[in-house]
């Protein structure tokens, strides 16, 4: 058995050393050769709330040697499509990919490696790039969880194999309507880390401050009027649902129940930024803002449903990715 972790970011690193400390035969794939040299040489460290330094294999792509039995793709949506054809020598006919990135990438990917291929995926938990090989796990470890499904909601022997796998690095769901998990998980991207780039701060820092957390809510508020008009029932992830039940504006008692929803879920990543505001502190020329809440507002264009604030979230991020806004506590002015 074969795995590969597509993307040795924050998230490819802790789930591929997890992986790996489990007894599978786990290679990183990563673009970066400082990356690469100082995991081989120091293996992965893991800091924050979970302390490991575990021993990894971490190759170029053009050093894999596949093929794979699963990829689990971590690469940002903005390099997805060309991290999987950087590797299609590593794809064969039995070869799985399994979709992990945030967002609702499944019809890019099924375009490179064709829809039989895919698993879809979410992964409810988040850890910041500290340096080359090292990590920090900003989510509770007994919070991990990744949530999987077939397509067609089938339980497949693939799928079971999947499982057992990623249960080496934490909690594991398997799905019969993994897009409802997907559209729910991106939802909550859209309100925290929408939030969390726009103001530059902890999902935490968020939840403690009134402003940011009715913010917080009113961003889950649109979502869910989008999810309703798809006819997708909401999952609860970690006690978030962003059902129209528990997510409206109907009135201030209905918004303070949103509020609370919000304050209980950020605490568990209390110390967790948006993986948009890493990329932008990096320096990456782009995040993925139009992947998250472009991706919601667009849906609820189509679907004839308003989405002000999350229009408003994709200005402002990527006026500041773009330069002509700081990713600052003060952009709580711009809504």
């Amino acid at each position: 058995m074969k795995i590969a972790v597509l993307g040795a970011g924050s998230l490819g690193i802790l789930e591929g050393a997890l992986i790996t400390r489990g007894g599978y035969d786990c290679t990183l794939i990563a673009t970066n050769h400082h990356k690469i040299a100082a995991l081989n040489k120091y293996g992965a460290r893991i800091t924050g709330l979970y302390q490991a330094t575990i021993p990894v294999k971490a190759v170029s792509p053009q050093k894999a040697q596949g093929p794979f039995d699963y990829i689990l793709h971590l690469t940002k949506q903005t390099s997805m499509v060309a991290a999987l054809e950087g590797i299609a020598h590593c794809i064969d006919k039995n070869t799985v990919v399994v979709s992990l990135q945030n967002g609702i990438p499944e019809d890019k990917i099924a375009a490179v490696v064709g829809q039989q291929r895919l698993i879809a995926g979410s992964v409810f938990h988040g850890a910041a790039y500290r340096g080359e090989g090292i990590v920090e796990l900003t989510t509770e470890f007994d919070s991990l969880h990744i949530y999987i499904g077939e397509l067609d909601g089938k339980i497949t022997p693939r799928i079971s194999k999947l499982e057992q796998i990623l249960a080496t690095a934490g909690g594991v769901t398997v799905s019969r309507d993994i897009m409802a998990e997907k559209y729910s998980k991106l939802v909550m991207n859209c309100a925290i880390s929408g939030v969390s780039a726009s103001l530059g701060c902890t999902f935490g820092q968020a939840g403690e401050d009134a402003r940011a957390c009715r913010l917080m809510t009113l961003l889950s508020c649109e979502g869910a009027a989008v999810l309703a008009a798809k006819g997708i029932k909401p999952v609860s992830m970690a006690g978030y649902c962003p059902s129209v039940d528990n997510f409206n504006a109907a009135d201030e008692a209905a918004l303070r129940k949103g509020d609370e929803q919000m304050r209980a879920l950020v605490a568990i990543s209390y110390n967790e930024v948006a993986s948009m505001l890493q990329d932008i502190r990096a320096g990456l020329p782009e995040c993925e803002i139009d992947y998250i809440n472009g991706k919601l507002a667009d849906e609820g264009k189509a679907l004839g449903i308003a989405t002000p604030i999350n229009d408003k979230v994709v200005r402002v991020v990527t006026a500041i990715q773009n330069n002509e806004l700081k990713p600052v506590w003060d952009n709580l002015s711009q809504f």
